[in-house]
């Protein structure tokens, strides 16, 4: 199944009743998705993480990824942009990245988030994920690249 939201969840996205959205990651089944927003309790203290680590963030040891759901509002490809953290988040944790954030880490979720958004057939946020890659990475997207990702998430 392609769509984790529901519609409802995606309303609060694009409308003023932001708080919370909570799902179960299609990537890796036992991790839990938080997409917090800024009238959230939790949003004031878990900013300074997103400051830190960008868009989301795997909480160590907990099974739990928080996204920052500001980042969503009143983007008319929201749905994309959450997918692509998600499967980039999800990526860390299974290529077992557990230190503090460095380019090659980075660069590695993003080949392994292109991985799993191919497999179940997500070509927008791939499209997304590809028209960014230089300006995230400094380098053009190869696919000789996914070959040690590939190799690493089996």
């Amino acid at each position: 199944m392609k769509i984790v939201i529901t519609e409802s969840q995606y309303r609060k996205i694009i409308n003023e009743e932001k708080t919370q959205i909570e799902f179960r990651s299609e990537f890796l089944n036992d991790v839990i998705v938080v997409v917090v927003f800024q009238d959230d309790p939790l949003y004031d203290k878990v900013k300074g993480f997103f400051d830190d680590y960008g868009f989301g963030f795997m909480v160590p040891g907990q099974n739990l990824i928080i996204i920052d759901g500001e980042i969503l509002v009143d983007q008319p490809d929201a749905k994309n942009i959450l997918k692509f953290i998600e499967a980039h988040e999800i990526s860390h944790v299974l290529l077992g990245h557990d230190g503090p954030r460095n380019q090659k880490d980075e660069l590695e979720a993003d080949l392994g988030a292109y991985l799993l958004l191919q497999k179940r057939g997500y070509d927008e946020p791939i499209e997304m994920l590809l028209h960014h890659f230089k300006e995230r990475h400094g380098v053009e997207f190869e696919e000789s690249m996914l070959d040690d990702i590939e190799n690493r998430l089996q």
